[in-house]
């Protein structure tokens, strides 16, 4: 399990991260927003964060303008460890879109056990059998149909299909498309098109609706429709 601090404190931060290394929860750390997007960005290319432990008062601005950030990885759970009590931000933090909040002081055993919980949850959200319109995807027993046409895919279009169902409805980027599919290699723009392109027609054939979409700025989605 791998997760990110993002703590200002750093004498509480040694303290977290010894803790949850005991608990066999690897911890990146970052001490400011700035930081924590330096750190993201890179780990991305190789993994993605099963949950992210984020302050709220950090030294240049507020952790919730990290949430849903791209660089996090898409769908992330987030777990606001904050001294900050008022009603007001914690609805603040779950407007945002964070899944757990918990108040300084706190026992590191209940931090740990939340942590596990949120990313067990986010696990099984991914392992279900995906489903839009008439396209199922299983990928346990990697099987993907159109109904009942069953899509022949190469391994890079079952990585880039589970980046999108994984973040379907929400557009997915080209940065992180490439770093996901082609981790330390060098991509010319015509193999990225390409990828799309054999994985929409595989997607959609003979005028069945189109489920896979480019939106100019935002990214690939996987939904209905483009709107």
């Amino acid at each position: 399990m791998l997760v990110l601090l993002v703590e200002d404190d750093a004498a509480l931060a040694a303290q977290l991260i010894d803790f949850l290394q005991h608990e066999n929860i690897e911890v990146d750390y970052a001490a400011s927003i700035r930081s924590a997007k330096e750190i993201a960005a890179q780990t991305i290319r190789y993994s993605r964060y099963d949950a992210v432990i984020l302050d709220m008062d950090l030294p240049d601005g507020n952790g919730i303008s990290l949430v849903g950030e791209q660089m996090l990885g898409q769908g992330v759970p987030v777990l606001f460890c904050t001294a900050a009590t008022a009603l007001e931000d914690k609805l603040a933090a779950f407007s945002a879109g964070a899944l757990d909040y918990i108040t300084k002081p706190f026992d590191l055993p209940e931090l740990a056990v939340r942590l596990k919980i949120l990313a067990k949850k986010q696990e099984t959200r991914f392992e279900h059998v995906f489903e839009l319109d008439t396209l199922s995807v299983d990928f346990n027993s990697k099987i993907a149909k159109r109904g009942e046409r069953i899509l022949v895919l190469s391994p890079q279009q079952w990585v880039l299909l589970g980046l999108l169902t994984k973040n379907a409805p929400n557009p997915l980027s080209k940065e992180e498309i490439l770093c996901n599919v082609w981790p330390d290699q060098d991509v010319n723009n015509n193999m990225y098109k390409s990828l799309l392109t054999r994985l929409r027609k595989n997607i959609s054939k003979d005028g069945e609706l189109e489920l896979l979409h480019t939106i100019k700025g935002q990214g690939l989605m996987l939904r209905k429709h483009s709107e």
